[in-house]
């Protein structure tokens, strides 16, 4: 997995290894009812295999090389896995958690050297009778931070209209890391911060009302960083340096409004500039 791919000129990536961040099956606020679709593309002529794993939130969980949950798509296809976590994992409801897909030959032995494909998520509300109200979340490489400047999510509300919920992704494999926040209000000052655990290859999620924001007028902004002790040393020359992602989900409605909910990633400062 490298960590200083070329920056996707969209909204989605094409390569082997691609991690969503949230994906759900869940009761929400105001009476919203959350799941999770995965499409996939395989841009090849040939037959490609992609490897599945699903992380719940809130536990540290064990990455599997063999990924023993697989999809194959014929030459040129596009699947859609609807309800990806009742259809493919088998859960019933009230769970949500990060999502890796994977094609990597070194991992699925039955794929050619050039294995990319095309994923996106799309977590929607199906609360209302009016129809889904939805949010597309790609897998983008070039929001994960694995260093020491900070990750920022701007356009995050927290008022009589929309409320706002902070999650972090743990991209390590081997260990819990520690990761610092911080909102500031729309005039710059601090309206709450601190630090919270991630364990191993897991993700958390929190209200801004749980992390102490109250209803407050304009927009927020969201600093994220690695603790100190978290850090790798050199990420550059590990295959999976300690790192997160971390992201903003703005839904309308607090509690009344139409359910309808935008996703919004932390982006990283400055990019990790590791040699080829």
């Amino acid at each position: 997995m490298a960590l200083c791919a070329a920056l996707p000129v969209a909204g989605q990536q094409v390569s082997d290894f691609q991690f969503f961040p949230i994906v759900a099956r869940t009761a929400g606020v105001g009476g919203t009812q959350w799941v999770s679709d995965l499409t996939i593309y395989n841009p090849h002529d040939y037959e490609l295999t992609v490897g599945l794993q699903f992380f719940p939130a809130d536990q540290a969980n064990v990455f599997n090389p063999l990924f023993p949950v697989r999809v194959t798509l014929d030459a040129r296809e596009t699947v859609i896995l609807e309800d990806v976590l009742h259809g493919l994992f088998h859960y019933a409801t009230d769970v949500k958690g990060a999502l890796l897909t994977s094609s990597d030959h070194d991992l699925i032995l039955a794929n050619p050297e050039d294995d990319d494909f095309a994923a996106v998520t799309r977590t929607y509300n199906v609360g209302s009778p009016l129809g889904t109200f939805g949010q597309t979340v790609p897998a983008l490489d070039f929001t994960y931070n694995a260093a020491w400047w900070p990750s920022i999510a701007t356009g995050a509300r927290n008022d009589e209209r929309f409320r706002s919920n902070l999650g972090i992704a743990n991209l390590s494999l081997f260990e819990e890391i520690q990761v610092h926040y911080r909102i500031r209000a729309a005039d710059g000052s601090v309206l709450v911060e601190g630090v919270k655990p991630i364990p191993t290859a897991s993700v958390r999620q929190w209200s801004f009302a749980q992390l102490g924001v109250g209803r407050v007028p304009g927009p927020l902004t969201v600093e994220l960083w690695l603790d100190p002790a978290s850090q790798t040393p050199d990420p550059c020359n590990v295959d999976f340096p300690n790192m997160f992602v971390g992201y903003v989900s703005k839904v309308d409605g607090n509690p009344d409004g139409t359910g309808d909910g935008e996703f919004i990633y932390a982006a990283p400062t400055e990019e990790l500039d590791c040699p080829d």
